[in-house]
C-alpha cells in the first residue's frame, strides 16, 4: 500500500493548494477543481463542453490546466505532462504567476513518474525560485515535497531526507492550513521511508510529531471539510503498523482503536490503509472482513494494477494464517498473473494514451469545424499530418527507450552475475584463516564464514542479540566486527548477504515467484526485498532474473 498512500498524500495535499493560491478564478473554474479528484471524466467533459462555447473567463491556460489535473487523476501522465506545457506555452499564464507555479508542479510529478528525474528535478527548481520569487511558501514546501519525492525514486535518499528537512525545519513558522498541510504530506513521505528501510521507532516518533501538527491545523482552521479526519487516519494507520513492528503491542492496538474512531477509517476505502497493522498483528480474519468491500470496486474496472496484486496477496496471506490454504494459493496465482501482466501493461500504456491524445485531437478538430466551416478541409489535413507525425515520433522515442532500457538491463545483470563469481572465489579463498593479517579480521572471517555456511541471516526473525548468540560472541563485539570489517551496521550487513543468496535462489530455482525467493531469503515483506536489491544493483529481482543469463555453478 505504500505508493498507493504516497499517491493519495501528494494528490490531497497538493489539490489544496492548487485552489487556494489562485487568485482571480471563474467561478466554473473554481467548482471545477473541486470536483476533479470524484469525478475527473466528468471534468473533462464540462471543459470540452465550455470550450465549445468560449465559456466567459475560461481562458485557454486555465482549460489546460485542469485538463491535466483531471488526467493525473487518471493517472495518465503522457497527457499531464502534454497539458502542463500547454499551458506554460500560454502568454496570458505570466500574468499569473501562482498559476504558472501550479503548472510547473504538475509537470515536475509527471516527468518524474515516467522515470525523467533530471528533467523533473530541473522543472522543480523552476518552480523553486518562481515560489519564493512571490513569497508563496506553500507552493514552496509543495514543490520541496515532490523533489524529496523524486530524490527517493532515484535512490539518493540523502538527498530526500536533506528535502523534508528544509519542510520540517518551516513547521515552527508555518501559520496557515495550506503551510502545515504541506508539512503533514512531508511527515507522510518520512514514515514512509523510514519504515521500508525497518527503523520503526524513528517512524513510530515521526508519527506522533505528525498528529501534533494536525491538531494545528484544526486551531488555525481554513481546512476543508473532512481533511484532517483524513490525515489522522492516515497517521493512526501508521503509528500502528511502526508500533506492532517494534514489539510495542499496546500502543499500536491503541493507534488501531483510535484509526476506526475517525470517520475516514469507517469508510471502504479508508480500512484498506489498516490492513498492514492487521497482518503484523496476525489478524486474519479482520484483514479478510476489512478487505472484501474492495473487492468490487476493482472488479467494477481494470483489475490489472499493483493495488489489485497487493489486495490478492493480503487476502492470500490472511486465508493461510487461517489455514485456509487452497483459497490462499489460489489468490497468490492471481497476484502471479497480474505480476505478469503489470510488466505488459507498462510497455502498452504508452500506446493507449497515444489512441486518448488521438481522441483529443479530433475533438479539437470538430471544435475548429464548428467555429470556421470555411477552412475546415485545409484544417483537418494539417491536423491529420500533425497526429500523423506526432505519433511517429512518440512510438520511435518509445521504441528507442524500450530498447535502451533493456540493453541497461541486459549489461546490469551481466555485472551482477561477474560479480557474484568472482565474491564466490574470494569466500571459498577465505576459508583458510591467515596468521599474517590482524587478528580482528581473522575473527571476522570466522565468523562471517558460519553466517554464509549456516545461512544464519534466512532468519527473518534475526536480530543483533540472536545473530551475536549465533556466532558465539557478544552484542558489542559482532557489531563492532562487522562494522570495523565492512563498513556496514549489522543490519546492512545482513541484508547484502540475504540480497546475494537471493541471486543464488534465482539462479537454481526458475519455477519460484519473487515471493517465494524474497522468503526463501529471510524477508518477510517483498517491498523491503525489493528495495533492498534495487538499492544494491539498481534493478528490480524481476528484472535481473529476465536478464541473467548463466545458471550458478553452486549446488
Amino acid at each position: 500500500m505504500k505508493q498507493r498512500l504516497i499517491l493519495l498524500i501528494f494528490v490531497i495535499t497538493g489539490l489544496v493548494s492548487y485552489a487556494e493560491t489562485s487568485t482571480g478564478h471563474p467561478r466554473l473554474a473554481q467548482q471545477l477543481r473541486e470536483m476533479v479528484v470524484e469525478n475527473p471524466d466528468s471534468v473533462l467533459t464540462i471543459l470540452d463542453s465550455a470550450e465549445a462555447v468560449n465559456a466567459d473567463g475560461l481562458l485557454p491556460f486555465r482549460i489546460a490546466l485542469l485538463r491535466g489535473l483531471a488526467y493525473n487523476e487518471k493517472r495518465m501522465f503522457s497527457l499531464v505532462e502534454r497539458y502542463a506545457m500547454e499551458a506554460l506555452n500560454s502568454d496570458s499564464i505570466y500574468r499569473y504567476p501562482n498559476e504558472k507555479l501550479n503548472a510547473l508542479t504538475l509537470l515536475s510529478c509527471a516527468q518524474g513518474f515516467y522515470g525523467n528525474y533530471q528533467k523533473s528535478i530541473e522543472t522543480a527548481i523552476d518552480a523553486i525560485n518562481l515560489a519564493r520569487q512571490q513569497g508563496n511558501k506553500p507552493g514552496e514546501l509543495n514543490i520541496l515535497t515532490t523533489m524529496a519525492k523524486t530524490s527517493f525514486d532515484m535512490g539518493h535518499r540523502k538527498q530526500g531526507y536533506e528535502y523534508l528537512g528544509q519542510i520540517l525545519a518551516f513547521e515552527k513558522d508555518a501559520t496557515t492550513a495550506r503551510e502545515l498541510a504541506n508539512i503533514s504530506a512531508a511527515y507522510g513521505v518520512k514514515i514512509i521511508e523510514l519504515y521500508a528501510e525497518d527503523k520503526y521507532d524513528e517512524a513510530l516518533q515521526e508519527g506522533y510529531k505528525r498528529l501534533a501538527l494536525i491538531d494545528r491545523i484544526d486551531q488555525v482552521g481554513g481546512a476543508p471539510d473532512g481533511f484532517t479526519d483524513q490525515q489522522r487516519a492516515y497517521a493512526y494507520a501508521r503509528i500502528a503498523s511502526c508500533a506492532q513492528k517494534a514489539g510495542k503491542i499496546r500502543e499500536a492496538r491503541d493507534a488501531y482503536d483510535k484509526f476506526l474512531s475517525t470517520t475516514y477509517g469507517q469508510s471502504v476505502i479508508g480500512r484498506s490503509y489498516i490492513t498492514d497493522y492487521l497482518m503484523e498483528a496476525g489478524q486474519w480474519r479482520t484483514v479478510l472482513d476489512f478487505t472484501r468491500p474492495l473487492f468490487p470496486l476493482f472488479t467494477q474496472s481494470d483489475t490489472i494494477n499493483d493495488d489489485f496484486r497487493s489486495l490478492l496477496v493480503s487476502n492470500a496471506k490472511a486465508q493461510y494464517g487461517l489455514g485456509n490454504y487452497k483459497e490462499g494459493y489460489s489468490l497468490i496465482e492471481r497476484a502471479a498473473a497480474i505480476q505478469d501482466s503489470l510488466y505488459l501493461r507498462e510497455k502498452n500504456s504508452k500506446a493507449q494514451e497515444l489512441a486518448t491524445v488521438f481522441s483529443l485531437n479530433e475533438k479539437e478538430l470538430e471544435l475548429q469545424k464548428s467555429r470556421a466551416e470555411s477552412q475546415r478541409k485545409h484544417t483537418m489535413m494539417i491536423a491529420a499530418i500533425g497526429i500523423g507525425v506526432l505519433v511517429l515520433v512518440i512510438l520511435l522515442i518509445l521504441l528507442l527507450q524500450y530498447r535502451r532500457t533493456v540493453r541497461r538491463n541486459r549489461i546490469a545483470a551481466q555485472q551482477i552475475d561477474e560479480l557474484q563469481t568472482q565474491r564466490e572465489k574470494l569466500l571459498a579463498a577465505k576459508k583458510e584463516i591467515r596468521t599474517d593479517i590482524p587478528s580482528g579480521e581473522n575473527e571476522f572471517q570466522k565468523i562471517e564464514q558460519k553466517i554464509r555456511e549456516d545461512r544464519i541471516f534466512t532468519n527473518p526473525d534475526l536480530n543483533r542479540d540472536s545473530l551475536a548468540e549465533a556466532c558465539g560472541v557478544s552484542r558489542g563485539k559482532i557489531m563492532q566486527l562487522i562494522q570495523e570489517n565492512t563498513g556496514l551496521t549489522p543490519n546492512d550487513y545482513i541484508n547484502k548477504l540475504r540480497v546475494e543468496y537471493s541471486i543464488l535462489l534465482i539462479k537454481q530455482h526458475p519455477e519460484w515467484t519473487i515471493d517465494a525467493i524474497a522468503e526463501g531469503a529471510g524477508y518477510i515483506r517483498r517491498a523491503t526485498y525489493y528495495s533492498h536489491f534495487n538499492k544494491l544493483y539498481g534493478m528490480t529481482p524481476a528484472q535481473y532474473r529476465k536478464n541473467s543469463t548463466h545458471q550458478s555453478p553452486l549446488t
